[in-house]
């Protein structure tokens, strides 16, 4: 059933980018925790800042791919509803 599939992929989005965002979070954390006050490795701080930034694309890529997967759903669902239809 498209509805059931449509579903599973919101399901799957939303899933997915809660994981991302606790991968970042867990990430950040650690690498607070490990840093001595007062120092700070540019490099370091360089590569965290690559990595925040892929994964911000691939947020807003996950977003897009959700919202159009919610789009079809409702579409779906008010087909359904239209008089005459089976």
């Amino acid at each position: 059933d498209f509805e059931e599939i449509m579903k599973g992929i919101v399901a799957l989005g939303a899933a997915g980018l809660t994981f991302i965002l606790l991968g970042v979070g867990v990430k950040v954390l650690f690498f607070r925790r490990r840093q001595l006050p007062g120092t700070v490795d540019p490099d370091q701080v360089e590569g965290l800042e690559d990595r925040l930034l892929r994964t911000e694309t691939k947020v807003t890529e996950l977003e897009e791919r959700l919202d159009f997967a919610e789009r079809l759903l409702t579409e779906a669902r008010n087909k359904a509803q239209l008089p005459g239809r089976p």
